[in-house]
């Protein structure tokens, strides 16, 4: 039986976390500028990057979720991991609301002498303006806050008093917010990504972009475990049995990327009808074919061949590697989804593509680390915390 020692409290760096800080400040400043000097390519920069922070939130709630409801031992003691960064959620929520003022500047559905010459988009005017789009994401938002935050709420109380009670609540706010995460993505990637191009549809793209947000979450998840066994806190609690678990389903999840990815690529490509073949026709002019190309070697051909070997999914290093490769791959795959409705032919990429997703993710791991630096960074009191330190696959 292996011998551990329950860790104390984590102090994430000083200096890495005033780098965060000067970073998080001077992406967001110079995000802001481009609003004013450069708003085509800054609004849908913007979104890119709320998006991908909100992915990382909702992603790694619903780990925490499945976990819960499947009664999953194996993962207790990795679990403020995802409680951080579920914890972002509310950060990028706020960041949400700023983009309501760059809804004309994103979305052609918003201009009524467009809708007035559409008949397409006079049918969905009922859908498609800007008050129901309001309202639609504030109650997706309260809903995925209100739940998510008492999941984690449940479970770091569980460290003061050990109530088993806590547990049973946990396990039945994490079934609704499975039930409701499934109904209010799905809205919200119709109606922040896909009525970019209004005209286009695909019923498949909230399965995709599910796909997405799963896999970019259990990378960023993988990574910060790994930093923080690196670190100390969790040197002696990570063994290579958890990672060998995390790079099974991030070996999976890239897998099943790819499926969904082909699978609406194959089934639009074989009907050939022109209101949706146009949607990767654009992706396939000018530079826009390099990054379709990317985006499946990022996000499914690099995670299936190197994590394919049984010892690589317990490797720190390379899990690390691939991790990092999968975040970047996200980013491409939300910039080919975004990005080609207002540059078409060829792709720009310059500051004000890079200063969103510096300040994006630098607010993310601050918001991470200061999360497990306020309270103890495994449950300490969770019934199954021993069956997850004793855990071998």
């Amino acid at each position: 039986m292996r011998t551990f020692e329950i860790p104390g409290r984590f102090t994430p760096p000083p200096r890495l976390m005033k780098t965060l800080v000067v970073l998080a400040v001077a992406g967001g400043t110079i995000a802001l500028i481009g609003v004013y000097l450069a708003p085509a390519r800054a609004w849908p920069n913007l979104l890119l990057a709320d998006y991908y922070g909100l992915s990382l939130a909702l992603g790694a709630a619903l780990f925490v979720a499945l976990q819960y409801v499947s009664n999953a031992g194996w993962s207790v003691a990795l679990r403020r991991v995802p409680e951080a960064i579920a914890s972002t959620l509310p950060w990028f929520g706020a960041a949400a609301l700023l983009l309501f003022y760059g809804i004309p500047h994103l979305y052609e559905w918003n201009h009524p002498t467009v809708v007035a010459g559409d008949a397409i988009l006079r049918s969905k005017a009922g859908w498609l303006n800007t008050s129901f789009f309001i309202i639609r994401f504030l109650l997706c938002f309260g809903a995925w806050w209100f739940i998510s935050s008492r999941m984690v709420r449940f479970s770091r109380h569980q460290d003061s008093d050990g109530e088993l009670d806590l547990l049973g609540r946990a396990k039945r706010y994490s079934a609704a917010f499975i039930v409701v995460f499934a109904f209010t993505f799905s809205i919200v990637s119709f109606d922040w990504i896909m009525s970019l191009e209004p005209h286009w549809y695909s019923t498949i793209f909230a399965v995709y972009n599910f796909a997405g947000l799963f896999l970019n979450s259990l990378a960023a998840m993988t990574l910060v475990a790994i930093v923080l066994k690196r670190m100390g806190p969790f040197r002696q609690i990570v063994t290579s049995e958890h990672l060998h678990n995390l790079g099974k389903l991030i070996f999976a999840f890239s897998t099943f990327w790819m499926y969904i990815w082909f699978s609406q690529y194959l089934l639009i490509w074989y009907a050939n009808i022109p209101e949706e073949v146009v949607y990767f026709v654009r992706r396939q002019e000018g530079s826009w074919a390099i990054f379709t190309v990317v985006n499946v070697i990022f996000n499914w051909v690099i995670p299936f061949v190197v994590l394919l070997p049984q010892w690589t999914k317990k490797s720190e290093t390379i899990l690390m590697r691939v991790c990092i490769i999968l975040m970047i791959g996200h980013w491409i795959d939300l910039f080919w989804m975004i990005l080609p409705q207002f540059a078409r032919g060829s792709a720009s990429f310059g500051i004000w593509e890079i200063a969103p997703m510096v300040a994006a993710l630098s607010l993310f791991f601050i918001i991470t680390f200061r999360f497990l630096s306020r309270g103890n960074v495994v449950p300490v009191r969770d019934p199954m915390l021993v069956e997850s330190l004793q855990y071998h696959g």
